[in-house]
């Protein structure tokens, strides 16, 4: 697994990243946080909860073992799995976009029952659902094509989908400003299918869908077995996982105007370093272990390697979130129809999520080795306790805390899934446990100290400057840094070579 194809994958991400904020920041200037934000903002995640659940969560884990096992044995039967699975998932998101379509309304009364206090939140938020839905065909179907480019080492288009789809919306908002609702919910669709159109023509040929006769699908029965079986377990394990995020917009709806909307910005900044980080990691480490999985040693100095790389960006992530929260809120966000309070109580919910951080990175990693040990139904087991951990929390905390009660709720159930995976890790897999170093205390001092050191310059900084937000937000981060790295390289961090050199995990 190179450290090139990880910085590929990250330099991607990073462009979504930069092009979703900047269309976040026009979606705070624009739609703000209020009754018709909340009810657009549902609309939009919906859908791509249900990708999670397919294509990130239960698709990408489940199918890239078995496409990889298949590759090796018929390199034509691999091809035809591909398109079986393909349409498989077709059916499936079309059925389901069909049933959301029918059963819209009781949906949104489900999952945002505060939506009924007010008839023109629940019809406008209605509407905007019957169009955004569709995209769950075209996400999840391009995760199918994403993960086979995955496999054969290209990361470059998978990664910049989402770019994609941000420039469609950016664009969306710019021409149409604070009426730009069901602009936006239309260009979501039309991202979606120019995805799916360019990893088409990206795989190298446009094959029909029902090109795969019934002697490949007897060919490939076996493999078909164990894909629909571990299907259903991840499945059941991120449809659970993804529960946790329907539990706290159920319960924002009931907080009241604008919960939904501080709580999904509040999500952004802290999606950020987790999707340069842990995503980025994974993608590269599951085809990774997948490949030689029956060699503990390499998957395990491949492992440790990419834990210490988590670290070394989360926990001064979450020492600069922590106290630059307001800060960044305020830059981002706080302009146009998103008020001093909306950034107040948001920053309060970042300040909050920033402690989470480690573990929701190490969580995704770790999903990684049982996905490939073909274990899926570990994971499931931890989600389980989680999410009734996070449901007992919302419901106990949101009368008297509001937003900040859903985020702490949020917060102690990311480490509690982390918690339970490692001790599964333990019981089940003692051999491949052993190998690994979690927590190697030494490297952790080091980020620790490195990351204290950073947090005193920055607090040191906050003191003596102060021109205006903006420049005084940039001159906090950047000194951080310097200060963060140049502390790690004086302690001689040895991992700290690999962000510099293109170099194998071997």
């Amino acid at each position: 697994m190179k450290i090139s194809n990880f910085s590929k994958i990250s330099t991607n991400i990073f462009g979504s990243r930069v092009t979703g904020f900047i269309r976040d920041i026009l979606f705070a200037n624009y739609l703000g946080a209020n009754l018709m934000s909340d009810a657009f903002l549902f609309a939009f995640r919906l859908p791509n909860l249900f990708r999670r659940i397919f294509a990130e969560g239960s698709m990408n884990s489940v199918f890239i073992p078995l496409y990889v096992n298949q590759e090796k044995i018929n390199s034509k039967m691999a091809k035809d799995f591909i398109w079986i699975i393909f349409n498989f998932f077709f059916v499936i998101t079309l059925f389901i976009s069909f049933l959301i379509f029918l059963f819209s309304e009781q949906v949104i009364s489900l999952l945002a029952p505060g939506f009924l206090l007010n008839e023109s939140q629940f019809l406008f938020a209605n509407e905007l659902l019957i169009i955004t839905f569709p995209f769950l065909i075209f996400v999840t179907l391009s995760s199918v094509l994403s993960s086979v480019l995955n496999v054969k080492g290209k990361f470059f288009l998978p990664s910049f989908l989402s770019v994609i789809l941000n420039i469609f919306m950016i664009s969306s908002l710019v021409i149409f400003k604070s009426e730009s609702h069901f602009a936006l919910a239309w260009s979501m669709i039309v991202a979606g299918f120019t995805q799916l159109i360019l990893l088409f023509i990206n795989i190298g040929a446009i094959k029909i869908f029902w090109s795969t006769g019934l002697k490949s699908i007897n060919g490939l029965s076996g493999q078909l077995k164990k894909f629909f079986k571990r299907f259903s377990y991840s499945l059941l394990g991120s449809g659970i996982i993804q529960l946790n995020i329907f539990i706290s917009m159920l319960f924002a709806s009931l907080v009241g105007e604008g919960a939904i909307s501080q709580i999904y910005y509040a999500d952004r900044i802290i999606d950020l370093p987790f999707a340069l980080i842990a995503v980025a990691m994974s993608f590269t480490l599951l085809p990774y272990l997948s490949k030689n999985i029956s060699d503990e040693n390499k998957n395990s100095r491949a492992f440790n390697e990419t834990v210490i790389f988590c670290f070394l960006f989360a926990i001064p992530s979450a020492f600069g979130i922590f106290i630059l929260s307001e800060e960044i809120i305020r830059v981002l966000f706080g302009r146009g129809e998103f008020s001093n309070n909306d950034v107040l109580i948001t920053s309060k919910i970042l300040l909050i999520y920033s402690f989470s951080l480690p573990g929701y990175m190490l969580a995704r990693i770790f999903n990684q080795i049982f996905y490939s040990y073909e274990k899926v139904e570990y994971p499931v087991r931890a989600a389980v306790p989680t999410f009734i951990c996070n449901l007992i929390l919302c419901f106990l905390l949101y009368k008297p805390l509001g937003v900040i009660g859903l985020a702490l709720a949020g917060a102690i159930s990311v480490w509690l899934n982390l918690f339970i995976q490692i001790y599964y890790l333990k019981k089940y897999f003692n051999s491949f446990f052993e190998k690994l170093l979690i927590f190697d205390l030494k490297k952790l001092i080091k980020i620790l100290l490195s990351s204290f050191s950073m947090s005193i310059s920055i607090l040191f900084i906050k003191k003596i400057i102060d021109l205006n937000i903006y420049f005084d937000l940039l001159i906090q981060i950047l000194i951080g840094l310097v200060i963060y790295f140049f502390i790690l390289n004086w302690l001689k961090l040895s991992e700290l070579k690999l962000i510099f050199q293109l170099k194998k995990f071997n």
